[in-house]
């Protein structure tokens, strides 16, 4: 029986080469394309805030509906600033080093956000 020589072999090498080429090709569009960037991180000295408002509240009577308000206002001040920043806001004292304070920016916001004279 005659033996014939095996030419399977360069389509297979040719067939993995392309596989090969088209998973880099994917894979760099994926990168350079569909990947977002990673947030930043600053931080927001909160307690701070909520220390100061607590204080004010107390003195001047603030009732629940005041502190509710209060409170639903603060997180649509922070929600302003991480997006108006593309940052997570993390509380000042959780970050070591290197995060920008973003506290005045949450502080402004929140008073923007506030009907003025109002107790709250």
């Amino acid at each position: 029986m005659p033996r014939h020589p095996d030419t399977s072999w360069p389509v297979l090498v040719s067939a993995v080469l392309l596989s090969g080429a088209v998973a880099a090709a994917v894979a760099a569009a994926t990168l350079r394309h569909g990947v977002e960037p990673a947030p930043r991180i600053a931080g927001v000295r909160l307690a701070e805030i909520t220390a100061d408002y607590t204080a004010r509240a107390a003195t001047v009577g603030a009732t629940a509906e005041d502190v509710r308000v209060w409170g639903v206002a603060l997180e649509a001040a922070l929600d302003a600033v991480a997006q108006r920043h593309g940052a997570v806001l993390v509380p000042a004292r959780a970050v070591a080093a290197g995060a920008p304070d973003l506290t005045p920016e949450v502080e402004a916001a929140l008073k923007r956000l506030l009907v003025p004279g109002e107790n709250r």
